[in-house]
């Protein structure tokens, strides 16, 4: 049975219902507005994809510490992770447009999670850099790059990546 009392309290907390639901949300938008994906850059190095910062980001940020490295197939359906490797979160690698993480090869300190699928051509790679920014109300979470390969006759392969907002970026085709 209740009590008229908390029948009373309940009546009053209904109208604050909604400005609490309105109020959680609006804070949760201001989250999600304040993050920022940044550009990672791939080149080729030694045969293999090798990643990295733009020049640009490294600039914005020279003290952003590499933790974590994501490479996944965006050709298939679902998106399937072909390699992936980890730095002990607390440590962190330090990250310059001349450091550059070869596909496949761990750094010292690192840990390889997922171990390397052989790379096809022709196909949309996406790989995502988790990086921890040195000032801590930076927003920036992490920084991402697609791109593809293509058979290259005595080369082996040729690497086209792939320009964020172009079509082949959106379509996650290799042209």
């Amino acid at each position: 049975m209740t009590s008229m009392k908390s029948m009373k309290s309940m009546k009053t907390l209904k109208p604050l219902k909604p400005m609490l639901l309105l109020a959680l949300s609006a804070w949760i938008c201001s989250a999600c507005a304040t993050s920022r994906r940044g550009e990672a850059e791939v080149r080729m190095e030694g045969g293999k994809p090798c990643f990295t910062l733009t020049a640009k980001e490294v600039k914005r940020d020279p003290g952003v510490r590499l933790q974590a490295v994501i490479v996944s197939d965006a050709s298939s359906k679902p998106v399937a992770k072909v390699w992936s490797m980890g730095v002990d979160p607390a440590q962190g690698a330090p990250m310059s447009n001349a450091s550059c993480i070869a596909y496949g090869q761990t750094p010292p300190g690192a840990e390889t999670s997922t171990p390397p699928a052989p790379l096809q051509p022709d196909r949309v790679y996406l790989v995502y850099l988790n990086g921890r920014p040195s000032d801590p109300s930076d927003p920036t979470h992490g920084y991402g790059a697609k791109f593809c390969l293509a058979a290259d006759g005595a080369q082996g392969q040729r690497l086209i990546p792939l320009k964020p907002g172009s079509r082949e970026w959106i379509e996650e085709v290799c042209r």
